[in-house]
């Protein structure tokens, strides 16, 4: 039975273990991510306004391009599994400190958490994904990052769900505290790995060499280089790029939509937590065929879905917009960018020599994303005030 199991999944027996720790991380990085997720989420629509979503993405976008050079520092003298160690205890302590000031009435720590959340959520999955394609090779990752995945999925739907019982159980504003509890869970679990897989997950400092925070001229002139020379970089360049460029747009008509729907923080709650949690399910029943997807059909034809449909939703926003048209919207598109497309752009940076990715990945998730984020964002800020969002 076991060995039917993993040759259907595609692993072979000295890969189990250390699949499975990995994917228990992945578990606790996109568990906690939710959790803070339906909480800012719902906190900042109802608590500060829709009307100031565009600005703050804005801000946002700024502040992580000074994050992800930091990051790419730390990343250039630490290891992967040491700085998401610490990060997680940083993140679980700047939220704990939050909480404690929501009886203080101040209003400027939604916004603030509303970006912090989708900074946790950028740097634990760069980390993550950098320390992914350091223990497995590029054919061992075309098999295994899409059921690596399913295990960050198996983390989202969980806690998705349970997010309405917490609340309940613990009162909203505590949810900050489960979120503490499952940082502390991260943290734990990276300990173990060290000590389980010590010649793989490198406690100490890496070599120095006079490295130090890149500025985004420098990190351009460094990878100018590359972009002249290698294809699959500017392919990977642009597929990242292109989708941040909409999703600041289609998220703007979803939280919009949805606003307007749900009037109350309790329904917008319960909202968030079954519609994430629904989506997951989906997600992972598609993981689970996904490496053969790959196979049959190639990563370029597999890659070609997610713009294709993003096409069809922003339609489906113009001739209907409504709650209806947000949720079809908002599924399809991360089913496919969950699913079909982080896997496959995560095999792409994979195919880069090892010396080439701590540079290419952190330019590729900071700079780039944060461009394309950048430019979506600057589009809704000139049309907001003349147009409907269905426009």
């Amino acid at each position: 039975m076991r060995e039917s199991v993993l040759h259907w999944l595609k692993l072979y027996e000295d890969e189990v273990v250390i699949f499975l720790w990995t994917a228990a991380l992945l578990f606790f990085v996109r568990s906690s991510g939710m959790i803070l997720n339906n909480y800012a989420e719902t906190a900042f629509l109802k608590r500060y306004g829709i009307e100031y979503m565009p600005i703050v993405n804005m801000i946002n976008t700024v502040v992580t391009f000074f994050i992800t050079g930091v990051m790419a520092a730390f990343m250039s003298r630490m290891s992967g599994s040491k700085i998401l160690f610490y990060l997680f205890l940083c993140c679980g302590i700047l939220v704990t400190l939050i909480r404690l000031s929501i009886p203080m009435g101040l209003e400027i720590i939604y916004p603030l958490l509303f970006m912090l959340k989708s900074q946790f959520e950028l740097l634990q999955a760069l980390l993550f994904w950098n320390l992914a394609n350091d223990l497995f090779n590029t054919r061992q990752a075309k098999r295994i990052f899409p059921l690596l995945t399913a295990g960050g999925v198996i983390g989202l739907i969980v806690s998705s769900f349970a997010t309405p019982y917490m609340a309940n159980l613990f009162q909203f504003d505590n949810l900050l505290y489960v979120y503490l509890a499952t940082t502390l869970a991260g943290a734990a679990l990276i300990k173990g790995m060290g000590r389980q897989f010590p010649s793989i997950m490198l406690d100490g400092k890496k070599e120095k060499g006079g490295h130090k925070k890149n500025s985004i001229s420098e990190e351009i002139r460094r990878v100018w280089p590359l972009l002249r020379q290698s294809t699959l970089f500017k392919i990977v360049l642009v597929l990242t790029f292109m989708p941040n460029v909409v999703i600041p747009i289609m998220n703007y008509q979803f939280n919009f939509a949805v606003d307007q729907y749900f009037p109350t923080e309790s329904g917008m709650l319960i909202f968030f937590s079954y519609f994430r949690g629904v989506l997951n399910i989906v997600s992972l029943i598609i993981l689970l065929f996904v490496g053969r997807l790959y196979g049959s059909f190639g990563l370029p034809i597999a890659l070609m879905l997610h713009p294709l449909n993003y096409a069809v939703a922003f339609m489906a926003f113009f001739l209907n917009f409504g709650v209806f048209s947000a949720v079809y919207a908002r599924m399809s598109t991360n089913v496919l960018r969950t699913t079909i497309n982080m896997p496959a752009t995560s095999i792409l940076i994979g195919l880069f020599p090892e010396s080439y990715r701590a540079m290419v990945r952190p330019f590729l998730r900071g700079t780039v994303v944060r461009a394309g984020l950048l430019l979506g964002s600057a589009l809704i800020l000139t049309s907001v005030n003349s147009y409907h969002p269905q426009y």
